[in-house]
């Protein structure tokens, strides 16, 4: 009796066990996630058109991986040296302190409404991010060319899509 208890704990001891899926490893950093941020941008027009202040709000929603993000943004602001308001909108991407971001401009000034372009270097510190942009409205009455320094200061809205 004894040795058939041995052996039957032998035969179970040695048995093929069913598998378990183990715990993801523990990693240091962030993980990829999409992300919305919001927040308020302000600056100035400083070159090539009537200058002044301007402030406004920001929107992006931006696919965080490691160092690096590309997404999509979109930004409107009041200038009171165009006497009028501006919207942005296009793609972004950004590695590390560095993001560059472009796509199409409208400005409404002056009774007017102009279709441009514009271009945005950013360095970011934390939730804040140093800037200078350039728009181009190109057969517009007045200032075709306009070139912003500024500030952003951007928050997390959600997050989501982490994997």
């Amino acid at each position: 009796m004894q040795s058939l208890l041995v052996a039957a704990g032998l035969a179970v001891s040695l048995a093929p066990r069913v598998g378990h899926a183990e715990d993801p490893p523990f990693t240091i950093g962030s993980r990829p996630a999409w992300i919305l941020l919001g927040g308020v941008t302000t600056g100035g027009t400083v070159a090539l058109a009537d200058r002044g202040a301007f402030v406004g709000g920001e929107l992006s929603l931006a696919r965080l991986r490691e160092a690096s993000f590309v997404g999509l943004y979109a930004d409107g602001y009041y200038d009171w040296g165009a006497g009028g308001s501006y919207a942005t909108g296009g793609i972004e991407l950004g590695r590390k302190l560095f993001g560059l971001d472009g796509g199409a401009a409208v400005r409404f000034a002056n009774g007017d409404t102009d279709a441009g372009v514009a271009a945005r270097i950013t360095v970011g510190l934390g939730v804040a991010g140093l800037y200078g942009r350039y728009l181009y409205f190109p057969g517009a009455t007045r200032d075709e060319h306009v070139v912003q320094v500024g500030l952003t200061l951007k928050l997390p809205l959600v997050t989501f899509g982490r994997h």
